[in-house]
């Protein structure tokens, strides 16, 4: 794990102090009259795209691309598998999600081993996706397999452990498990935050590798309280409920996707106020990968022997397209396939990963423009693209802690440096070889 030190001297605190209150206070007025122009550096679109797939045979290990948004050329824009998640391919790392907070992404791995005994190497690995590096990890437990995470505000982080049938809390800026719920979880995977709560969704599955069959219980959603930790009620639903999401205001969407055989899938929708469950929907079919739009329609992949696009209006409460009436093609290039993950940019469009789950080569993200079901784009990525995220990443020079914001202990660290001269001091953000007053404006206007 990376450790920062900034501290270059020793100092008497309470004088010290006193200077840095002042210092403070002054850049943030200073802040308030400069040109807005001042200091402005290149903002850059990108999505993140996590090639989840392990295969030893064809030497594949997870990886991560990179999409410049930005780039009108198709090429161009991917910097394809930028960095590997192990060099060891008999390690089958499997990297099973991903989380964006400021220029970094959390992405949650450990590694299968081929025998079927517990995972190890349980960790979350953090990416500088503006250096393109792996800047720290944090540490799971091994064999709890972490799944999703939820960033609870700039100093905790949840993330569901489906082994392990538990929920860890993280501290963020010091990369560490500080407290583990449990109790009520069953294969916890899916998570979503919503006024103040976080619902976590258990598919309560158990694999019997002797009679190489699985068991579905019965499928919860627990609610936690992210202010104390503590575990509010489990809500029961349809079996295996997976993916979970909200609408940003009141409701909280479950899908869940049945056992694959008689037991078809469900949409169930959660009032988040009282947590009661609104609305049952009966799917018929074993429904795919789900995303939700700013208008509250929730784009679903339909059934294999009925491919294609549903819609679903979460605040009517009803079918826009049902099963009988998918988006089954692109309205101008019907040769590419619709199938795959969903995910909406800030764009409005619909981002839609097609993996290769056989190493092919065959990899893609296509946009889609909802409005006419129109082919945007196509960009080709490594194997197994199959998870897909949005960042903005601004030169960040600013976040002196490399903890993915700027805020106000960036400018408490840049005070303690304030008139040191000379190459690669840490707060000197303009870059001008001496730590001034230019330097903490400029952290100030990135907060």
């Amino acid at each position: 794990m990376n450790r920062f030190f900034f501290s270059r001297r020793h100092f008497s605190s309470t004088p010290r102090f006193k200077r840095h209150a002042s210092v403070l206070i002054v850049v943030l007025f200073l802040t308030l009259l400069i040109n807005p122009t001042f200091g402005q550096t290149e903002v850059q679109d990108l999505a993140v795209v996590i090639n989840a797939l392990t295969h030893p045979d064809l030497g594949i290990t997870a990886s991560l691309s990179l999409i410049d948004l930005m780039e009108p050329n198709e090429r161009r824009a991917v910097d394809n598998e930028i960095l590997h998640f192990s060099n060891e391919v008999l390690q089958r790392r499997r990297a099973v999600g991903l989380a964006i907070r400021g220029h970094l992404a959390y992405i949650p791995t450990f590694n299968l081993p081929v025998t079927g005994a517990p995972s190890n190497g349980d960790n979350i690995f953090i990416v500088n996706l503006e250096d393109q590096k792996i800047v720290g990890e944090i540490p799971i437990q091994a064999g709890a397999t972490p799944q999703q995470i939820v960033f609870i505000n700039d100093q905790k982080l949840y993330v569901t452990c489906a082994a392990a049938h538990e929920v860890h809390v993280v501290d963020i800026p010091n990369r560490n498990v500080t407290k583990v719920l449990t109790g009520s979880f069953n294969k916890p995977t899916g998570i979503t935050l919503l006024n103040g709560k976080a619902y976590v969704s258990n598919p309560a599955w158990e694999w019997d590798p002797e009679a190489r069959k699985t068991t579905y219980y019965q499928s919860t959603v627990t609610v936690i309280d992210t202010e104390t930790d503590i575990i509010l009620e489990s809500i029961p639903v349809p079996t295996n409920a997976g993916q979970i999401l909200n609408d940003g205001e009141s409701t909280v969407i479950v899908k869940s996707t049945g056992n694959y055989n008689d037991i078809t899938g469900y949409l169930v929708l959660i009032d988040g106020t009282t947590d009661e469950i609104t609305k049952t929907v009966k799917l018929g079919f074993t429904p795919g990968s789900a995303a939700l739009n700013s208008e509250k329609q929730l784009f679903m992949q339909g059934s294999w022997q009925n491919p294609g696009l549903l819609i679903y209006d979460v605040a009517a409460q009803d079918w826009i397209r049902d099963e009988d009436d998918t988006i089954a093609n692109f309205s101008n290039d019907a040769d590419a396939p619709i199938g795959g993950g969903l995910t909406f940019g800030p764009d409005g469009n619909l981002y839609i990963t097609k993996p290769d789950w056989g190493g092919g080569g065959q990899d893609y993200v296509r946009v889609m423009d909802v409005m006419d079901a129109s082919l945007l784009q196509t960009y080709h990525v490594g194997p197994g693209a199959s998870i897909l995220a949005f960042a903005q990443v601004i030169s960040r020079r600013e976040d002196l802690n490399n903890d993915g914001i700027v805020n106000i202990s960036d400018m408490v660290i840049a005070a303690r440096f304030l008139g040191d001269q000379g190459p690669g001091i840490i707060a000197d953000v303009n870059g001008d070889e001496v730590v001034n007053i230019l330097d903490l404006v400029l952290i100030g206007q990135a907060l």
